[in-house]
């Protein structure tokens, strides 16, 4: 299962050709995984930074550029956990338009969970835990192909 984030393409978002800056995607992944937060995880994202002091820096990214989006566009951006570690996830991100559903962007980002005030790594609880494994999957092919883990 995949956790879906709608986002427009907003004129900031693109540069003077009028497509998606790519620095712009790697925006949408943070963007679409606090939305997670606010949507499937107890805690919204802000109250886990904020509030207990927890985050998810990225400790590294592969990513793959399939079609441009444009000002205008509507992306579909879902999430999915490919890994879960003691601390860590590698989170899987495929952004489509809206409007032709074709595949634009592919990201596998693996986090650490950090305690933000001490920088180190900490074990993901139960409780996030059992959340990530909703949205499990494995790897069918490479860049976005995809099927549940049994």
């Amino acid at each position: 299962m995949a956790f879906t984030s709608i986002q427009k393409i907003r004129f900031d978002d693109v540069d003077g050709a009028g497509i998606v800056y790519y620095p712009q995607f790697f925006h949408m992944c943070h963007a679409a995984f606090e939305d997670f937060f606010d949507t499937a995880a107890p805690v919204s994202y802000p109250q886990l930074v904020g509030e207990r002091r927890f985050g998810f820096p990225t400790v590294a990214i592969e990513s793959v550029f399939h079609a441009p989006l444009s000002y205008g566009d509507t992306a579909i951006v879902e999430l999915t956990v490919s890994e879960i570690g003691a601390s860590s996830l590698k989170l899987g991100y495929d952004i489509r338009r809206k409007r032709d559903g074709t595949l634009c962007f592919h990201a596998d980002i693996t986090t650490v969970m950090v305690n933000l005030d001490t920088l180190k790594p900490t074990r993901i609880d139960d409780e996030l835990r059992e959340i990530f494994k909703k949205f499990l999957i494995t790897e069918a092919r490479s860049h976005g192909g995809r099927t549940e883990q049994n």
